[in-house]
């Protein structure tokens, strides 16, 4: 379903189920992450749902935290990812993926040229040449789809705090991933959606996942 208004980037705590109608095919992500193809076969018929949780730190209120618990069905085991949103990088092992190490932050909201209303960031992905640089640059500000036509782009309002920005690197398998969190308005409906470009050797993968929200979550 679609998200309520009073959900945003500020509010995302609640239970979210990923629209693999929507989505952008995740094959290309989890290939050149790495993953077998056995896993992504199971994956690509599982049901993905991911509750989130989001907090201000309880010894510095300025420090907001996202925590996000993923559930698979087929028994697939979900993985667990805890951000904190101070752009500081921290090491996870994921039992998937392995050794990272991630930021994140909010990031603000600025009108463009054209008149549309994007992220202000400083993208991190090196994707091996000028040309794809910038094809990275102008998917995840939303002005751009994966076949590089253009997009209606994000949902948002000029101000700070209206994306969450992801960077991961993973060392040892040599990729790297980075996220803009933001809302968009997909098959006429307000939904949170994730623009994801993954970066290695030279190659590029991208994908914007569409999520529908099914129910606030009672805060522990």
């Amino acid at each position: 379903m679609a998200a309520p208004t009073d959900v945003t980037i500020q509010n995302l705590s609640g239970k979210w189920e990923m629209d693999s109608t929507l989505s952008n095919p995740t094959d290309p992500l989890l290939s050149l992450q790495g993953m077998g193809w056995v896993m992504r076969k199971a994956l690509s018929y599982a049901t993905v749902t991911i509750y989130v949780k989001q907090y201000a730190d309880t010894e510095d209120p300025k420090l907001i935290h996202v925590d996000a618990q993923q559930v698979i069905t087929g028994g697939i085991q979900g993985t667990k990812e805890e951000r904190k949103l101070d752009w500081e990088e921290r090491e996870h092992v994921d039992h998937i993926f392995g050794k990272l190490k991630g930021r994140s932050r909010h990031i603000a909201a600025a009108k463009g040229a054209d008149g549309a209303v994007r992220p202000v960031i400083e993208i991190q992905s090196k994707a091996g040449s000028a040309e794809d640089d910038a094809k990275v640059q102008k998917f995840l500000t939303g002005e751009t789809l994966i076949d590089g036509s253009k997009s209606e782009g994000f949902l948002a309002e000029e101000g700070e705090g209206a994306f969450l920005h992801s960077w991961v690197v993973n060392t040892e398998n040599g990729w790297t991933a980075e996220q803009v969190w933001g809302f968009e308005t997909v098959d006429g409906e307000r939904r949170h959606t994730r623009r994801v470009v993954i970066c290695k050797d030279g190659k590029i993968a991208t994908g914007r996942l569409v999520y529908a929200f099914k129910e606030r979550t009672t805060e522990e």
